[in-house]
């Protein structure tokens, strides 16, 4: 297909996208009461929601299938991914929030509705932080989001961000997450508690997610990697859960953090090799890396395919109808914590319409673009007055107006 013929087709699939969605919107006359029409962030951020904070997970009247709620409606919205919203304050300010205030500022400008991030520490020296000035450290991660409850800016913690960073710090093998005696299974239960305890009391906290793609680091050894077994990731998962839901008594979602599954991470599991997986097996493996009471399963997606060894190749509207499928079979609701970014979009506006459009089509209810750093100094990361950071932020609104449709 030449260019012009390539630029043509996906102009006139985002028309057509564009008119369906609108030509279906409720209009002002549709006999519904104001409340009625508010989102699920309105009727959240409402003065009148008494209800639990953060997300609920509860099964769907209609089909029976989990779903996120919030402020008690279905929940629909796309915003950011902001790895260094909070540690920028160790990492670049000197334990001050100079730097933190000024993102969430920015944040609001550009009408983000919800933040994931890291709530840790990226290298294990920088433990000292938290070890050494809690209360200061603890106090910015209470600051944030008390700035973002004022701001209705909904936040997922994603806890620990990088998991060799805790067993580098106790000089422990990798495969100590999954041994509840080491120092590093103390430390994250620990860890957790203070996290927890500082942010439940905040509306702004919306779910608690464990950390950044741990199931990547699983059974590779036989690439030269680590040795952390798929059990000592669902020993460490489950253990977070756990101490999550004892400490939180909203019942907030609880979730993974994962990318999207190796195609042969059940294999790699099992037999130790990369044989494709089948569809079932996909689903088995994202059964143990999602283990109860986890209720959210996590996927990151930049690539534009996976392969089943049963199904073959599928694009990414066919892989997320399918890992939709699979969390409802296991009774978790389904969302993209990541996707795309400027090293893989390569500044193509239509790369990242796509993305938006594949996770409209399937009504995924909470997708991510990677990254907005303030300074645009993380990896694959773009500034808000960038031209990839004006794009993404357009289509980020663009299609928030259109995932409000879905839930009035």
């Amino acid at each position: 297909m030449t260019p012009k013929v390539y630029l043509r087709a996906n102009l006139a699939l985002v028309a057509i996208f564009s008119f369906l969605t609108f030509s279906c919107k409720p209009g002002d006359d549709n006999g519904k009461a104001p409340s009625e029409r508010q989102t699920a962030m309105e009727a959240y951020w409402s003065g009148d929601w008494q209800g639990p904070m953060g997300i609920q997970v509860q099964n769907d009247p209609y089909s029976g299938a989990p779903m996120m709620y919030l402020g008690g409606k279905p929940l629909y919205t796309t915003g950011v991914n902001c790895y260094n919203l909070f540690v920028q304050c160790h990492e670049a300010d000197k334990m001050n929030t100079d730097l933190m205030r000024k993102t969430v500022d920015e944040l609001v400008r550009e009408q983000v509705p919800i933040v994931r991030f890291s709530g840790s520490p990226f290298y294990a020296k920088q433990f000292t932080y938290y070890l050494d000035q809690k209360e200061k450290y603890l106090g910015n991660l209470d600051k944030l989001a008390s700035w973002c409850d004022e701001a209705h800016i909904a936040l997922i913690p994603s806890v620990f961000w990088n998991i060799s960073s805790v067993t580098d710090y106790y000089g422990e093998e990798a495969k100590a997450w999954g041994n509840t005696e080491s120092k590093t299974y103390a430390h994250m239960l620990a860890y957790t508690e203070d996290v927890v305890n500082v942010l439940k009391k905040h509306k702004s906290v919306v779910m608690w997610e464990f950390g950044n793609e741990f199931n990547l680091a699983a059974d590779i050894s036989n690439a030269g990697y680590p040795d952390i077994p798929a059990r000592a990731v669902e020993t460490a998962y489950k253990g977070f859960a756990e101490k999550v839901a004892s400490l939180d008594p909203e019942g907030r979602c609880i979730a993974t953090g994962n990318s999207i599954m190796r195609n042969a991470q059940y294999h790699l599991m099992t037999q130790n090799n990369w044989n494709t997986d089948s569809f079932e097996e996909y689903k088995k493996i994202t059964e143990v890396m999602t283990p109860r009471p986890m209720t959210g399963m996590s996927e990151h997606i930049y690539e534009d395919a996976r392969t089943f060894s049963d199904l073959g190749e599928v694009k990414r509207s066919e892989q997320v109808r399918l890992a939709k499928k699979a969390a409802a079979e296991l009774g978790k609701v389904y969302y993209v914590g990541e996707f795309t970014g400027p090293a893989t979009a390569k500044g193509d506006s239509l790369t990242v319409r796509r993305h938006y459009i594949s996770y409209f089509a399937q009504r995924v209810q909470i997708s991510l673009i990677w990254n907005y750093a303030l300074r645009g100094d993380i990896e694959w990361s773009f500034k808000a007055d960038s031209p990839y950071g004006r794009m993404a932020f357009n289509l980020m609104r663009e299609y928030n107006g259109h995932f409000d449709t879905l839930a009035q």
